[in-house]
């Protein structure tokens, strides 16, 4: 079986939304209302992002990538799912709406057990954070993402047999629907059951040991 398995990053591998917990502590508190109107539709996710980080001045990058390494926890069971899918020969690939200056860092020792990171990227302007998207919406999603998942896994991914995905919240419904096993968390699984998802199976996870003893279960349809 040709199997792949996506992430999400903020709030799937990670305990806690990691964009949120830095502007908790970084930014003032305005940073509030742009999460609310960017949640609400008002705002497109990459407006509001760009919007968000402009708060804080870019020379507290050191400072807040010390502070996620101390403060933010990676989800239970990461490092052993990371193990089960390598032995089994599944790429794990990172598809992320954060920002490649704290995901590194929090993902530094398993590097060499992920295939790709796709991310956000973090520059500076005018001496304030700045991001640039890299992975833009295309006509299959019109979400203004700044990483577009459906994008990247039809543009690189379209030849795997079996694509399996984890995810957290509403930037994750769309890639949803371009996947055969979804692994729901936090506020996706209500999100999921509003639309009908013809053909996908669908799990919710606690844990990452969750989604390890769902894939067992299905045994050679996607293991070695």
């Amino acid at each position: 079986m040709n199997a792949v398995f996506f992430s999400d990053f903020d709030g799937t591998i990670t305990e806690k939304d990691v964009i949120e917990s830095i502007m908790e502590q970084f930014a003032p508190p305005e940073w509030r209302k742009i999460h609310n109107s960017l949640m609400e539709g008002v705002l497109d996710i990459d407006v509001g992002i760009r919007m968000m980080f402009n708060l804080i001045p870019y020379n507290k990058k050191e400072e807040i990538v010390e502070w996620v390494n101390k403060n933010v926890k990676l989800r239970d069971g990461f490092a052993s799912f990371l193990d089960f899918l390598n032995d089994n020969r599944i790429p794990f690939v990172v598809l992320s709406g954060g920002v490649d200056f704290y995901i590194y860092p929090l993902l530094e020792k398993y590097l060499n057990k992920i295939s790709k990171i796709y991310s956000n990227r973090l520059v500076c302007d005018r001496g304030r954070m700045d991001v640039r998207f890299i992975y833009r919406c295309d006509r299959l999603c019109k979400r203004s993402c700044g990483v577009c998942k459906p994008y990247i896994i039809e543009k690189y991914y379209k030849n795997q047999t079996l694509r399996l995905y984890a995810g957290d919240g509403i930037t994750d419904l769309d890639v949803s629907q371009y996947n055969d096993i979804i692994f729901s968390t936090g506020g996706l699984a209500e999100y999921l059951k509003k639309i009908n998802l013809r053909g996908k199976r669908v799990y919710q996870f606690n844990s990452f040991h969750d989604v390890i003893k769902v894939m067992k279960e299905y045994g050679e349809e996607i293991l070695l």
